[in-house]
Formats: structure tokens, sequence, C-alpha cells
């Protein structure tokens, strides 16, 4: 039996469209309501979502210290302010449409779909004591259906045990369970930095990268958020072969880590060339799928101490970099074939300090409540996506 038009409406069309419109199209009647509420509909718009080529981008200013989203392939169209949660926020990731984000003042955790509004404040734990590094992941437990955020902190002994190692303690929160539970506390034979957020593949799985001190090079560990324990080391290329002293310097030649198109990357400086390379592993956990995908020759690049990609345009054959040294931060354009950078202006954003993708989804916050229409039509909180 044919389909008729309106089963092509439902079924093909509207699950394609953004998750912004489709929240003005609950509107439309109660049929599309119930529709676009339903659990099967928006499971397959995740998908959808998730397999498409639309870069909508989390930025976080320097200027006001507010987060905004932008449509990357529509770059005429004005950045919109997100709502605010407090002083300071942090985004630690996104998720199936949902971003986590951390706010100093005051100290507390929130879940927010940035396309309909649902969030969900986190349970605070106190701040750590002498803690030389706090960091987070955000990520999905496909087998429970949970929504986790893994906190690490690395703290100092107590006064009177200086003896003492360094102790890290891992902590989990389920969305579920709405509680924090200790997972692991060791004496570590590496460290970390301070505020370096989980990079995420396949919705369960977190990475960090550690420096170790037997082996005097940085390793990258990953998290299953489904067994909820650290699994295994990324095995990673051969990108240069010198040794670092410290885990502040950059002769090793590790800038950055994270996701590009799906896959881990690596960005990675050699000082005997006056290039990045950015690297790009295939096939998850082979070391052998690494491929050094292309080279930034740039000199403004090349002084950072960070370089990112965040998204390729394959249409103009650029790449969408953050780069930061010490002093400043810039989002470029760079030119594969002309081997050249430029700035990326984004339309209502002056001072760009972090950017990221970040999928809509109409993915609902697991407990959430709705953000109040009075407060996002008083000019300081906005919707997207």
């Amino acid at each position: 039996m044919a389909s008729t038009p309106l089963d092509i409406l439902d079924n093909d069309i509207l699950p394609r469209l953004p998750a912004k419109s489709l929240v003005r199209f609950k509107c439309v009647s109660k049929k599309w309501l119930a529709l676009i509420s339903s659990h099967e509909f928006i499971l397959r718009h995740l998908d959808y979502a998730l397999s498409s080529n639309s870069n909508q981008l989390l930025i976080l200013t320097g200027n006001d210290g507010c987060l905004y989203s932008f449509n990357l392939d529509l770059p005429k169209t004005p950045a919109v302010k997100l709502p605010s949660f407090g002083v300071e926020p942090f985004v630690v990731g996104s998720c199936n449409g949902l971003v986590c984000i951390q706010s100093y003042r005051p100290c507390c955790l929130v879940l927010l779909n940035p396309s309909t509004g649902s969030y969900r404040e986190i349970p605070s734990l106190l701040p750590p004591r002498r803690c030389s590094a706090l960091n987070f992941g955000f990520g999905y437990d496909c087998n429970n259906d949970d929504y986790k955020v893994v906190r690490i902190v690395d703290r100092y002994p107590s006064m009177g045990f200086l003896g003492h190692q360094m102790d890290r303690i891992v902590h989990v929160y389920s969305s579920r369970a709405n509680s924090w539970e200790v997972i692991e506390r060791t004496s570590p034979q590496d460290s970390m930095g301070n505020r370096e957020n989980g990079v995420l593949i396949n919705n369960n799985l977190l990475h960090w990268k550690f420096w170790s001190l037997q082996e005097g090079k940085y390793q990258i560990r990953c998290f299953n958020l489904c067994e909820k324990q650290w699994t295994h080391d990324v095995p990673l290329p051969d990108y240069m072969g010198s040794i670092m002293h410290s885990a502040n310097d950059i002769r090793d030649g590790l800038l950055d880590f994270g996701v590009l198109e799906g896959c881990l990357y690596l960005s990675t400086k050699n000082p005997q060339q006056p290039v990045i390379d950015i690297w790009v592993m295939h096939e998850y956990g082979v070391k052998k799928s690494w491929v050094k995908v292309f080279q930034i020759s740039d000199s403004c690049v090349f002084g950072s101490l960070q370089v990112s990609p965040i998204a390729y345009d394959s249409l103009n054959h650029q790449i969408l970099l953050r780069t930061a040294n010490k002093t400043e931060h810039k989002v470029l354009w760079y030119d594969i074939k002309g081997e050249t950078t430029k700035s990326a202006e984004i339309n209502g954003v002056a001072d760009c300090i972090w950017i990221d993708v970040c999928k809509g989804s109409l993915v609902n916050v697991p407990g959430g409540s709705q953000i109040r229409k009075s407060a996002q039509k008083d000019g300081k909180e906005g919707m997207s996506f």
C-alpha cells in the first residue's frame, strides 16, 4: 500500500527538520504535539541529527562569559545567547544534544537541552581542597539508559603527610539515581592537567590525557561509562620520538586531542619542522588506523600551545580551528589547499575563547524542568538549534 502524503510528512520529512523548528511545530495540532513528543519520534530525529553534516556550534565568550549557539551553515544568522545558570560557565561536554555546563559561582553543574529548554541542576559535591587538578566528563550509558557525569580530582596530601603520594578520586553521577558515587580512590603514577574535559567517543567512552611519570610521555586513557571503570589506553601514532622532561614542556609534541567528524584526532608539533600535524584515528583502538590527514604550516598557528580542529567544510576544503596560547584565543579557517588561515567571523560574538560542535535534538533531560518563557524574553537568555 502506497504511503499517503501525510505519512511521508510525518515519517520522512518532520524527523529531518531542525529541533528548534519541531519545538514550534508542536503548536500546530494535537496530533503533531503527540507525534513530536513521542519517544519513537525523538529517537528517529536523533538518528538523523547525529548523521547529518550540519555544524551547530557552542561558543563561550570572553567579554561577557556567556554561552552562545551558532549555525555555521547559516553564517549570516546571529549567534543566540543560551540560558545562564551562573557566572563563569564552562562546558563539560555534549551528548545526544544535551549539554553539561559547569559554573563556578555558584559552584554547580547543569544538564541542558538548548533546543527544548529542558534542564536539570545536578546535586553539588563539595569543592575539593588541596586540589591540583579537577576534571569532568559527560556521556551516556546505553546499557542503563542513563546520562552520567564523571568527576576526577587529583589532591595533594594533607599537611603533616608530605611524604605521601597524591591521591585521585573518581566520582560518577547518575541522572537516573540523581546521585554521585565514588568509583575509585588511588595513588596515581601519572598526572593530568586542570580543567581538561573528557573526550567522548561512541557516547560512552570518555578519554583524558595523562602524563606518565614512568615512561616520560603522554598517554590517553579510556573510562567506560557502562562499566564505570578504566578499560584501556588508546594506542598513539609514532608522531615523534623526543622525550619530555616535565608535564609543562611541549617537546613531547602532543598539543591537543579530541573528536573530529566522529573520530579521535591528535594535533602534534615536531620542533624539527615548523608545522602542526593533524592525525585522525579512522578505526577506534587500532594504532595502524592513525592517518596524518593534513599539516598546518601557517606561522600564526605554529606558535600556539593548543590547536583544535572543530569542523570540516568539505565544500570549501577548510578546517575550523581553535588555537590558544598564554595570552589569547583565536578561531580560524584554515584553507587546506592554499595552506593559509583567516579569521573566522561569528555573527554576534566578539571574543570567542572556546568553541565546539553540538548536535540539536529533542532528547529530554532526565527529571528536567522547563526554562520559564518569561526568562527567555528578557533578552538575557535565548534558545537555538
